[in-house]
């Protein structure tokens, strides 16, 4: 079975301190995923520990430990994960919960009681597919911002209502002899000859009277 390109030997951290509920995940996850590496820790410590020393693709995060417990826990562990998943599995009923750890850096909020393979398994395909995507977007933001920073053709961002640079490349600051922070100062009118200006002026309207352009 492939898991986000992986033929099923993920490395999976479970932190749990309850041993029943652990050989119960251990076990779901041998039926769903057969190939996978599981790696268990009871206590916050020993899950830091773990997460110093190795690399995990998913971490299944138990909410309640000895040594450290919920909106806290949550924080500290996806501050530890820079390239996994967390889901956080537990056994309270708080539905409120939820939301708050996304926010706090969880993938996914489960609980315990509506586990099951097959639930586990699409939890763990799906993070693990949104991360991967995620990762895709911010290398191809950082592209777009290595294409734009060392282009050697002057380029700007720039406010269409105020003409107000907001963002200029280095061949910009190169062409036109003014610094950054002075760009940022001025606006496009600033640097086109006064003869052009009547002409900017009307294609900045013609993009502003055009239907679309506030996304309506």
């Amino acid at each position: 079975m492939v898991v986000n390109g992986h033929e099923s030997a993920l490395n999976i951290l479970v932190v749990e301190d309850n041993r029943g509920d652990f050989l119960l995940i251990n076990d779901y996850l041998n039926e769903s995923l057969p190939e996978c590496r599981v790696t268990g820790a009871k206590t916050f410590e020993e899950a830091r520990e773990q997460l110093m020393s190795g690399e995990f693709n998913i971490v299944l995060l138990d909410l309640t430990l000895p040594d450290k417990s919920g909106k806290e826990l949550v924080r500290e562990i996806s501050r530890l994960v820079t390239t996994a998943p967390v889901i956080v599995l537990t056994g309270f009923s708080d539905k409120e919960f939820g939301p708050k750890a996304i926010q706090l850096g969880a993938a996914d909020y489960v609980q315990k009681e509506d586990l099951t393979p097959s639930y586990l398994l699409k939890s763990i395909t799906y993070n693990l597919e949104r991360k991967k995507i995620t990762a895709q977007l911010q290398k191809s933001e950082k592209n777009y911002r290595d294409l734009f920073s060392l282009s050697p053709i002057p380029m700007w961002v720039y406010d269409i209502e105020t003409l107000r640079f907001l963002q200029v490349n280095v061949a910009a600051v190169n062409h036109y002899g003014y610094s950054e922070s002075e760009f940022l100062g001025m606006t496009l009118k600033d640097i086109r000859p006064e003869s052009e200006i009547p002409r900017l002026m009307k294609s900045i309207k013609f993009l502003m009277n055009k239907k679309d352009w506030r996304g309506k």
